[in-house]
């Protein structure tokens, strides 16, 4: 995605921890290391069933830019790539 991007690579919470903004402090943080380092974007891979990853990350204001499949195994999966386009203006 370029040198004017930050990628979080991984963002993992067990289930019994979702649901208590774990994931929210995750991402604000990983926001706010985008912005010291005068980021443009911030971006992750998410995987295409992951329906409440996907909604977690909609609604932080991330959208759908691009997808790429990877083999787990021999079994094709397909990531969503999610951007967010940061303003420099409550990031979150």
């Amino acid at each position: 995605m370029g040198d004017e991007s930050l990628e979080i690579e991984r963002i993992y919470i067990k289930s019994k921890f979702q649901k208590h903004g774990l994931g929210k402090y995750l991402l604000k943080k990983a926001l706010e290391i985008a912005m010291e380092r005068e980021k443009k974007k911030i971006w992750l891979g998410v995987w295409e069933n992951n329906e409440n990853a996907i909604a977690f990350y909609m609604k932080m204001g991330f959208v759908q830019t691009k997808s790429h499949s990877f083999y787990m195994g021999d079994e094709e999966q397909i990531d969503f790539i999610m951007t967010k386009t940061l303003n420099g203006i409550n990031v979150l």
